[in-house]
């Protein structure tokens, strides 16, 4: 639990190099008489004729880590979407379930909550409602997008999100992105073909796969005194149906041996989905009642096989 703590510190700290999404939106005082009622009157969205959206993008969104729930504690969310609030169940380290997102740029999970009666009445039961959770915000080219939660104290008090563009084109099946999130850069090496991975930034592995090889790697960092120091190798069985998202973080005041740490994230192709996969589907896929406790049920398990997320 503690390495799990200081992964998500360390994405947290990450934000603060600009990689990060938008705060979440401050909850209304309780105290305002017609919080309440506001949100019991008012439906939860203006539904918008389609077509109109400010933004139309094929979201998906995973945990970091999953939080922790306090006891009795439930965790349902949805995306503030044109049409409706769209219900997700996220996973960790997971880039399935992905939605058809049509709305506006800034776009809003929410979380499902009670609010007081507006009635006023004695014993009056709460009102379930969409309260808000967390903010993100979406770029005009952005037709894929992947949001990660990170927790700040693995529960849901500091949540923040973090956005990243994988339109195929940029991002392709078969393609290799190291996200740095140290202080320094970083050396790679990837089948022979050497590349560097600036701090707070994404960089891609100028490899991309067209079958299935086996290819060696190598993750290098420069010392302040310009020696190179070689910090993880590994040989990786890469194909062209998985793209994979590769993290690297620091503890700067950890023992050198674990000063940095990795984690990968991948997406096989099966799992994959765009707005034109999705159009048409949305009315049938969001009317189907989702079994309590699961991840987007078996549709979105089949689609993610092969994308078990590894710690290097």
């Amino acid at each position: 639990m503690k390495f799990r703590k200081l992964l998500a510190g360390l994405m947290l700290s990450a934000l603060a190099l600009g990689l990060a999404a938008a705060e979440p939106e401050a909850k209304k005082p309780a105290e305002k008489p017609d919080a309440g009622k506001k949100a019991a009157d008012k439906p939860a969205t203006k539904a918008r004729p389609r077509g109109l959206s400010e933004r139309t993008c094929a979201l998906t969104i995973t945990w970091w880590e999953q939080p922790v729930l306090a006891e009795g504690e439930s965790l349902e969310l949805g995306v503030q979407a044109d049409s409706g609030v769209i219900p997700i169940w996220p996973s960790a380290m997971n880039p399935g379930g992905t939605i058809l997102y049509e709305g506006p740029a800034a776009v809003a999970i929410v979380r499902k909550g009670h609010v007081p009666d507006p009635s006023g009445k004695p014993g009056a039961k709460p009102i379930e409602t969409w309260l808000p959770f967390v903010n993100l915000s979406l770029g005009p080219d952005d037709r894929e997008s992947l949001v990660i939660l990170v927790t700040g104290d693995g529960t849901t008090n500091k949540v923040k999100a973090m956005t990243f563009n994988i339109n195929v084109e940029n991002f392709p099946f078969g393609g290799f992105h190291v996200y740095n999130y140290t202080k320094g850069p970083l050396l790679c090496s990837m089948a022979g073909k050497t590349f560097n991975a600036p701090p707070a930034k994404r960089t891609p592995s100028p490899v991309v796969m067209t079958k299935r090889e086996v290819v060696n790697f190598f993750l290098g960092v420069t010392d302040p005194d310009g020696a190179q120091k070689l910090i993880f190798r590994a040989p990786l069985i890469l194909n062209e149906k998985i793209r994979r998202l590769y993290f690297v973080m620091e503890n700067p005041g950890a023992e050198p041996e674990n000063r940095y740490v990795t984690q990968t994230m991948m997406q096989h192709v099966a799992g994959h989905k765009t707005i034109e996969s999705m159009k048409g589907q949305v009315t049938e896929e969001t009317a189907k009642p989702k079994p309590e406790g699961k991840q987007g049920g078996k549709k979105a398990d089949a689609a993610t096989e092969g994308a078990t997320p590894k710690a290097q």
